[in-house]
């Protein structure tokens, strides 16, 4: 997952308490395109319908300036600023705002949103105002990068489980074949005892019929995704055989098919 894929829930959440904190008539925010422009779309406050999905380009107006310099940006007469492009007065008229901050939200050097806090009164955006949104931003920011930095690492770790998981079954299969290889019954018994070991059983409150070693084997083998013919070659055994032994397998198991009967085997512990 990105860490920009719940964005949009981030920023109306962050709106809502740049708004109560400020006390401001809007708060407001948008997302940083990877072309670097800016769409307005997560609004806390009343809106006439003219800011909502509107898209600033990269440095023009005061949002647009906010994201090209990474800095925060406030003006009290948003008309009368010569700091700005003008672009899109008819917007910011339309919505009747003349106070304005913008603060950027920066993640690994990089603008990924703009928070905004508006009055369409004659009030300023103060010192108040603006340490408030630089806050809100600043907290999204580490929300943001600690949020990111957990789901890396679980899917790192998901993707550990996953290989361990998978030499497990590798060295549980090979285990069971090299037991009927060799002719010393306290060997086989030996290493049939540490397969077993790396089961865990889980029935899941579904009895089941005990299945011989053999059957075991087949099973095991097929969880590999080998075909009877190679499964009857490992084991010394004909392909006839083999279908006998996995037919027995899956009436025990309960199961339709050679995957199902896999499967229901891992779900009862049988294998690992």
């Amino acid at each position: 997952m990105k860490i920009t894929d719940d964005l949009p829930h981030r920023l109306d959440r962050t709106a809502e308490r740049v708004r109560r904190a400020t006390g401001v008539s809007l708060a407001f925010a948008g997302s940083v395109t990877p072309a670097n422009d800016l769409v307005l779309g997560n609004f806390a406050g009343p809106t006439v319908g003219a800011l909502p999905g509107v898209t600033l380009r990269h440095g023009e107006g005061l949002g647009g300036r906010a994201v090209a310099s990474r800095r925060p940006i406030a003006v009290n007469d948003y008309f009368s600023c010569d700091q700005i492009t003008h672009r899109y007065d008819v917007v910011i008229r339309a919505e009747g705002i003349r106070a304005i901050a913008a603060v950027p939200v920066v993640v690994d050097r990089r603008p990924i949103a703009l928070m905004y806090a508006a009055f369409r009164t004659d009030e300023i955006v103060g010192d108040r105002i603006q340490d408030g949104l630089k806050d809100e931003a600043r907290a999204l920011e580490q929300e943001l990068v600690t949020l990111h930095a957990l789901r890396g690492s679980r899917e790192e770790k998901d993707a550990d489980l996953g290989s361990l998981r998978e030499r497990v079954r590798e060295a549980y299969t090979e285990l069971r074949t090299l037991g009927r290889r060799v002719s010393n019954p306290a060997l086989e018994r030996a290493l049939h005892d540490i397969a077993r070991r790396l089961t865990e059983p889980d029935t899941d409150g579904r009895p089941l019929e005990n299945l011989t070693g053999r059957e075991l084997d087949v099973l095991a083998l097929a969880s590999s995704g080998l075909s009877n013919k190679t499964i009857a070659d490992r084991l010394g055994l004909s392909s006839q055989t083999v279908k006998s032994y996995m037919k027995s397998a899956m009436s025990k198991l309960h199961a339709t098919t050679r995957l199902e009967a896999v499967v229901l085997a891992r779900r009862a512990g049988l294998l690992p």
